[in-house]
Protein backbone atom coordinates (compact mmCIF):
# COMPACT_ATOMS: atom_id res chain seq x y z
CA UNK A 1 0.00 0.00 0.00
CA UNK A 2 1.22 3.55 -0.78
CA UNK A 3 2.11 5.73 2.11
CA UNK A 4 0.86 9.43 2.21
CA UNK A 5 3.79 11.12 0.34
CA UNK A 6 3.39 8.40 -2.00
CA UNK A 7 -0.41 9.57 -2.46
CA UNK A 8 0.49 13.11 -2.81
CA UNK A 9 2.76 12.38 -5.22
CA UNK A 10 0.14 10.65 -7.18
CA UNK A 11 -2.45 13.68 -6.13
CA UNK A 12 -0.02 16.27 -8.11
CA UNK A 13 0.14 14.29 -11.34
CA UNK A 14 -3.21 13.71 -11.57
CA UNK A 15 -4.44 17.18 -10.21
CA UNK A 16 -2.03 18.29 -12.80
CA UNK A 17 -2.87 15.59 -16.12
CA UNK A 18 -6.65 17.09 -15.25
CA UNK A 19 -6.17 20.88 -15.56
CA UNK A 20 -3.96 20.86 -18.26
CA UNK A 21 -0.80 21.70 -16.18
CA UNK A 22 2.50 20.60 -16.94
CA UNK A 23 5.15 19.21 -14.58
CA UNK A 24 8.74 20.10 -14.71
CA UNK A 25 10.72 17.65 -12.10
CA UNK A 26 13.91 19.40 -10.81
CA UNK A 27 16.74 18.30 -8.24
CA UNK A 28 15.38 21.53 -6.12
CA UNK A 29 13.56 24.52 -6.31
CA UNK A 30 15.49 27.32 -4.24
CA UNK A 31 14.96 30.88 -6.07
CA UNK A 32 16.13 33.83 -4.63
CA UNK A 33 12.51 35.81 -4.39
CA UNK A 34 10.70 32.97 -2.92
CA UNK A 35 7.57 32.70 -0.44
CA UNK A 36 6.48 29.71 1.15
CA UNK A 37 2.61 28.26 1.14
CA UNK A 38 0.84 28.97 4.54
CA UNK A 39 -0.43 25.29 5.71
CA UNK A 40 -3.05 26.95 8.03
CA UNK A 41 -4.47 27.96 4.94
CA UNK A 42 -4.94 24.55 3.59
CA UNK A 43 -2.58 22.07 2.36
CA UNK A 44 -1.61 20.89 -1.18
CA UNK A 45 -4.63 20.58 -3.09
CA UNK A 46 -5.37 24.51 -1.80
CA UNK A 47 -1.46 25.83 -3.14
CA UNK A 48 -2.20 23.96 -7.03
CA UNK A 49 -6.08 25.16 -6.88
CA UNK A 50 -4.72 28.41 -5.98
CA UNK A 51 -1.89 28.25 -8.36
CA UNK A 52 -4.35 27.29 -11.48
CA UNK A 53 -6.88 30.41 -10.29
CA UNK A 54 -4.05 32.54 -10.81
CA UNK A 55 -3.84 30.86 -14.49
CA UNK A 56 -0.52 29.11 -13.88
CA UNK A 57 0.28 26.49 -16.58
CA UNK A 58 3.57 24.76 -15.35
CA UNK A 59 4.59 23.86 -11.95
CA UNK A 60 7.99 22.43 -10.69
CA UNK A 61 8.37 19.39 -8.78
CA UNK A 62 11.30 18.11 -6.54
CA UNK A 63 11.29 14.93 -4.74
CA UNK A 64 13.61 13.63 -2.23
CA UNK A 65 13.67 10.02 -1.06
CA UNK A 66 15.71 9.06 2.21
CA UNK A 67 18.97 7.54 2.05
CA UNK A 68 20.82 6.56 4.41
CA UNK A 69 23.75 9.40 4.04
CA UNK A 70 20.85 11.98 5.21
CA UNK A 71 21.16 11.58 8.93
CA UNK A 72 22.97 9.36 11.42
CA UNK A 73 21.98 5.56 11.94
CA UNK A 74 23.93 4.87 14.83
CA UNK A 75 20.85 5.30 17.31
CA UNK A 76 18.61 4.96 14.59
CA UNK A 77 17.29 2.16 12.08
CA UNK A 78 17.07 4.01 9.20
CA UNK A 79 16.49 0.76 6.81
CA UNK A 80 12.69 0.60 7.08
CA UNK A 81 12.98 4.54 5.67
CA UNK A 82 15.49 3.81 2.60
CA UNK A 83 14.21 4.67 -0.40
CA UNK A 84 11.00 6.27 0.73
CA UNK A 85 9.71 9.48 -0.34
CA UNK A 86 11.22 12.46 2.27
CA UNK A 87 10.46 15.68 0.72
CA UNK A 88 8.09 17.55 -1.40
CA UNK A 89 8.50 20.49 -3.28
CA UNK A 90 5.92 22.41 -5.40
CA UNK A 91 6.83 25.84 -6.59
CA UNK A 92 5.42 27.69 -9.57
CA UNK A 93 6.56 31.08 -11.05
CA UNK A 94 4.70 34.20 -11.17
CA UNK A 95 5.90 37.91 -12.25
CA UNK A 96 9.46 36.25 -11.63
CA UNK A 97 8.61 35.37 -7.80
CA UNK A 98 8.29 32.13 -6.80
CA UNK A 99 5.64 30.66 -4.84
CA UNK A 100 6.28 27.42 -2.51
CA UNK A 101 4.84 24.41 -1.00
CA UNK A 102 6.27 22.23 0.73
CA UNK A 103 5.90 18.77 2.60
CA UNK A 104 7.89 16.18 4.45
CA UNK A 105 6.86 12.61 5.51
CA UNK A 106 5.87 12.83 9.55
CA UNK A 107 8.90 9.72 10.23
CA UNK A 108 11.21 12.84 8.12
CA UNK A 109 10.32 15.20 10.75
CA UNK A 110 10.87 12.64 13.43
CA UNK A 111 13.89 11.26 12.70
CA UNK A 112 15.27 15.09 12.25
CA UNK A 113 14.32 16.06 15.51
CA UNK A 114 13.64 14.04 17.96
CA UNK A 115 12.71 10.31 18.57
CA UNK A 116 9.15 9.39 19.10
CA UNK A 117 9.56 8.49 22.53
CA UNK A 118 9.92 12.33 23.56
CA UNK A 119 6.32 12.38 22.30
CA UNK A 120 4.69 9.61 24.82
CA UNK A 121 3.72 10.94 28.13
CA UNK A 122 2.76 8.78 31.38
CA UNK A 123 -0.91 8.42 31.33
CA UNK A 124 -2.44 5.63 34.00
CA UNK A 125 0.57 3.57 34.02
CA UNK A 126 0.61 3.43 30.14
CA UNK A 127 2.03 5.56 27.26
CA UNK A 128 -0.37 7.54 25.06
CA UNK A 129 0.21 9.91 22.53
CA UNK A 130 -0.91 13.28 22.58
CA UNK A 131 -2.72 13.59 19.15
CA UNK A 132 -4.61 10.03 20.18
CA UNK A 133 -6.01 11.85 23.18
CA UNK A 134 -7.11 14.11 21.08
CA UNK A 135 -8.97 11.52 19.12
CA UNK A 136 -10.39 10.27 22.95
CA UNK A 137 -11.60 13.83 24.09
CA UNK A 138 -12.83 14.93 21.03
CA UNK A 139 -16.57 14.78 20.69
CA UNK A 140 -18.03 12.75 16.85
CA UNK A 141 -18.87 15.22 15.31
CA UNK A 142 -15.64 17.52 15.56
CA UNK A 143 -14.16 14.44 14.21
CA UNK A 144 -16.33 14.17 11.57
CA UNK A 145 -15.24 17.53 10.41
CA UNK A 146 -12.09 17.29 11.56
CA UNK A 147 -12.12 14.21 8.31
CA UNK A 148 -14.18 17.00 5.54
CA UNK A 149 -11.67 19.30 6.39
CA UNK A 150 -8.63 17.69 5.95
CA UNK A 151 -10.01 16.20 2.42
CA UNK A 152 -11.00 20.01 1.54
CA UNK A 153 -7.31 21.03 2.38
CA UNK A 154 -5.45 18.13 1.50
CA UNK A 155 -6.77 15.87 -1.21
CA UNK A 156 -7.45 16.45 -4.67
CA UNK A 157 -9.63 15.06 -7.16
CA UNK A 158 -10.54 12.33 -5.15
CA UNK A 159 -11.50 9.05 -6.64
CA UNK A 160 -13.59 6.41 -5.20
CA UNK A 161 -11.09 4.01 -4.77
CA UNK A 162 -8.94 6.28 -2.90
CA UNK A 163 -11.26 7.63 0.00
CA UNK A 164 -9.79 4.39 2.15
CA UNK A 165 -5.93 5.51 2.00
CA UNK A 166 -6.86 9.09 2.77
CA UNK A 167 -9.34 8.00 5.71
CA UNK A 168 -6.37 6.28 7.10
CA UNK A 169 -3.47 9.44 6.27
CA UNK A 170 -6.40 11.25 8.39
CA UNK A 171 -6.07 8.97 11.24
CA UNK A 172 -2.30 8.69 11.33
CA UNK A 173 -2.40 12.58 11.73
CA UNK A 174 -3.83 12.58 14.56
CA UNK A 175 -1.97 9.81 15.67
CA UNK A 176 -4.10 6.20 15.47
CA UNK A 177 -1.39 3.94 14.10
CA UNK A 178 -3.63 0.89 12.48
CA UNK A 179 -0.47 -1.18 12.99
CA UNK A 180 -1.40 -2.00 16.25
CA UNK A 181 -4.52 -2.90 18.88
CA UNK A 182 -6.67 -0.05 19.28
CA UNK A 183 -8.86 0.17 22.23
CA UNK A 184 -12.71 -1.63 22.09
CA UNK A 185 -14.47 1.62 22.61
CA UNK A 186 -11.76 4.03 20.66
CA UNK A 187 -12.80 2.04 17.54
CA UNK A 188 -16.14 1.87 17.79
CA UNK A 189 -15.95 5.55 17.51
CA UNK A 190 -13.44 5.97 14.40
CA UNK A 191 -15.83 3.74 13.03
CA UNK A 192 -18.78 6.04 13.40
CA UNK A 193 -16.56 8.66 12.32
CA UNK A 194 -15.40 6.63 9.49
CA UNK A 195 -19.46 6.00 8.05
CA UNK A 196 -20.42 9.65 9.00
CA UNK A 197 -18.01 11.60 7.25
CA UNK A 198 -17.55 8.83 4.48
CA UNK A 199 -21.21 9.71 3.27
CA UNK A 200 -20.61 13.31 3.30
CA UNK A 201 -17.62 12.77 1.39
CA UNK A 202 -18.96 10.89 -1.14
CA UNK A 203 -22.07 13.10 -1.81
CA UNK A 204 -19.85 15.80 -2.38
CA UNK A 205 -17.78 13.73 -4.92
CA UNK A 206 -21.21 13.06 -6.65
CA UNK A 207 -22.18 16.99 -6.64
CA UNK A 208 -18.45 18.19 -8.00
CA UNK A 209 -18.64 15.59 -10.67
CA UNK A 210 -21.96 16.16 -11.87
CA UNK A 211 -20.65 19.77 -12.13
CA UNK A 212 -18.19 18.82 -14.06
CA UNK A 213 -19.87 16.64 -16.44
CA UNK A 214 -22.47 19.68 -17.10
CA UNK A 215 -19.52 21.91 -17.69
CA UNK A 216 -18.72 19.39 -20.78
CA UNK A 217 -22.53 19.63 -22.54
CA UNK A 218 -21.20 22.47 -24.66
CA UNK A 219 -18.47 20.58 -26.11
CA UNK A 220 -20.59 17.53 -26.71
CA UNK A 221 -23.03 19.69 -28.99
CA UNK A 222 -20.23 21.52 -30.61
CA UNK A 223 -18.19 18.19 -31.86
CA UNK A 224 -21.46 16.79 -32.89
CA UNK A 225 -20.71 13.52 -31.44
CA UNK A 226 -24.39 12.59 -33.27
CA UNK A 227 -25.55 13.26 -36.47
CA UNK A 228 -26.35 17.16 -36.58
CA UNK A 229 -30.19 16.80 -36.03
CA UNK A 230 -30.88 13.66 -34.39
CA UNK A 231 -30.90 12.66 -30.62
CA UNK A 232 -27.40 11.50 -29.01
CA UNK A 233 -27.88 8.24 -28.24
CA UNK A 234 -26.63 7.45 -23.97
CA UNK A 235 -23.79 4.97 -25.64
CA UNK A 236 -22.21 7.57 -27.95
CA UNK A 237 -22.12 10.09 -25.16
CA UNK A 238 -20.52 7.38 -22.94
CA UNK A 239 -17.81 6.67 -25.67
CA UNK A 240 -17.36 10.33 -25.96
CA UNK A 241 -16.82 10.59 -22.13
CA UNK A 242 -14.58 7.50 -22.16
CA UNK A 243 -12.25 8.65 -25.54
CA UNK A 244 -11.43 12.24 -23.17
CA UNK A 245 -10.16 10.18 -20.64
CA UNK A 246 -13.42 10.84 -18.73
CA UNK A 247 -14.17 8.26 -15.96
CA UNK A 248 -17.99 8.58 -14.32
CA UNK A 249 -18.11 7.09 -11.13
CA UNK A 250 -21.70 7.63 -10.11
CA UNK A 251 -24.02 6.14 -13.13
CA UNK A 252 -27.03 8.43 -12.15
CA UNK A 253 -24.44 11.87 -12.87
CA UNK A 254 -24.40 10.08 -16.48
CA UNK A 255 -28.60 9.75 -15.92
CA UNK A 256 -29.01 13.31 -15.50
CA UNK A 257 -25.60 14.41 -17.61
CA UNK A 258 -27.82 12.37 -20.46
CA UNK A 259 -30.97 13.92 -19.85
CA UNK A 260 -29.63 17.64 -19.47
CA UNK A 261 -27.82 17.01 -23.09
CA UNK A 262 -31.15 15.89 -24.71
CA UNK A 263 -32.70 19.48 -23.20
CA UNK A 264 -30.19 21.33 -24.42
CA UNK A 265 -30.37 19.59 -28.16
CA UNK A 266 -34.30 20.10 -28.25
CA UNK A 267 -33.58 24.29 -27.06
CA UNK A 268 -30.98 24.60 -29.82
CA UNK A 269 -33.11 22.87 -32.53
CA UNK A 270 -36.29 24.91 -31.27
CA UNK A 271 -38.01 21.68 -30.36
CA UNK A 272 -39.66 22.85 -27.00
Amino acid sequence: MKDKMELLWDSIVKYSKRNDISIYYSTDVDIVISFEWDKRMGGAAKFLRNAEESGIKSIVISIKRFEDEDMDCSSIDCKKYRGKIAEIDIMYISNDVGYKYHEEADWFSELNTFNIDDLLEENDDKKVLPLTREVNEKSIDSLIQDMLQYFDNEVMDLENGEIDSNIKNFWMDKGINFDFPIDQELKLKIDRVNREARKKIEKNMKSVERQKLMKLIPAVIKEKIGNSNDIISREQLKNYLSDKGITVHTASNIDYMYNQLLKEIKIQNKKY
